[in-house]
Parts: C-alpha cells; structure tokens; sequence
C-alpha cells in the first residue's frame, strides 16, 4: 500500500516518508536507531525526570 502513487503523494504532503519493507528490516532499523540515539544521549549528558 505504501508503493501506492495516490498514498505517497497524501503522505508526502503531510511531510511523511513512506519506507515501505518487511517486519525485519523494520526491526533491524529500530536496533541501529536505539544504538545510534543511545549514544547520543549519553554524550550530551540528559537526563530522564
């Protein structure tokens, strides 16, 4: 649904990016994503209140 031309062009207008894939490739980018943002985190010092 997501290689739909008439739903990109909705999504795109709405300032989204439709990354259609399988339950896998969407895992492994939420992994690289956790380590990526984990390490920024603990560069810029924050903390959770």
């Amino acid at each position: 649904m997501l290689n739909m031309p008439d739903v990109k062009a909705t999504l795109f207008n709405q300032g989204l990016d439709a990354a259609p894939g399988t339950p896998e490739q969407f895992g492994a980018y939420i992994r690289s994503e956790r380590i990526k943002w984990v390490k920024v985190i603990k560069a810029s010092g924050a903390k959770a209140e």
